[in-house]
């Protein structure tokens, strides 16, 4: 059976967002971006009923997701060892320019763990011990290199493996959230109705969206949205993704 819900979240403002930067390296956040952050763990209304965290393997998506969602990681995390945080590169985005490119497993954590000594007050940080790597390191072992079904122009059918993957490994009494990139959201949804292609997304930095799985006539996994959590086209954030998408060269439904 698949989740009862799912929210997808683009992450916060990277550095790679500022002047069209695509040559950044697995960017980090901005002060603004932190700032986000900030604004949607305060304003996130489902915190409470969270049972599963996944996100995208880069160092923004990581960010955003412990420092947006402690509420709901540090309930589920206390008192229960075993919890995790899913980091799976089937989300992760979709260009092969730097920005789009993640970073190797043991330096990606020590980054983390020296971030957290740096910044003792950002919230978050303490549950980074949870992130669980396992499927990047047995799915890619090429990590983090953007080959064979990980390459730009296999986006579409990463994001089908993707949707099927929410669909068989979750239970009817799951609720997921899902921070990821404003270009794979729309591959991952299969929705381009606000689709804005000079721009290259219609997420704006920290949207979300819930959605249900389902599975249609054809048997293929489907994502039928459900709430958004405000409206796009008024949030700032929304033309810095144009540097993104643009310099990645996927501004187009490959």
């Amino acid at each position: 059976m698949p989740p009862r819900l799912v929210y997808l979240v683009r992450h916060a403002e990277g550095h790679h967002n500022i002047n069209w930067a695509h040559y950044i390296r697995d960017p980090d956040l901005t002060d603004k971006g932190h700032n986000q952050c900030q604004t949607l763990a305060a304003n996130f209304p489902y915190h409470s009923r969270i049972t599963t965290v996944l996100c995208s393997p880069l160092k923004r998506t990581i960010q955003t997701t412990l420092e947006s969602f402690h509420p709901a990681i540090s309930r589920l995390a206390d008192g229960n060892p075993s919890f995790k945080i899913i980091t799976n590169p089937y989300v992760q985005e979709t260009g092969e320019w730097e920005c789009d490119i993640g970073t190797k497993v043991p330096e990606l954590q020590e980054w983390f763990g020296n971030y957290a000594s740096e910044n003792p007050e950002s919230k978050g940080y303490a549950y980074r011990e949870a992130l669980d790597f396992s499927i990047v390191e047995s799915d890619v072992p090429e990590w983090p290199q953007k080959e064979g079904k990980f390459a730009a122009s296999k986006v579409a059918a990463r994001a089908e493996v993707a949707r099927e993957y929410l669909f068989d490994n979750f239970g009817e009494d799951e609720e997921l959230v899902i921070v990821s990139h404003g270009g794979f959201l729309h591959y991952l949804t299969d929705d381009w109705a606000d689709y804005d292609e000079s721009m290259g997304t219609a997420w704006s930095n920290t949207d979300w969206r819930s959605y249900e799985v389902t599975k249609g006539e054809d048997g293929k996994v489907k994502l039928v949205e459900k709430q958004r959590g405000r409206e796009l086209h008024s949030i700032d954030g929304k033309e810095t993704e144009k540097a993104e998408v643009e310099a990645g060269g996927h501004n187009s439904k490959v």
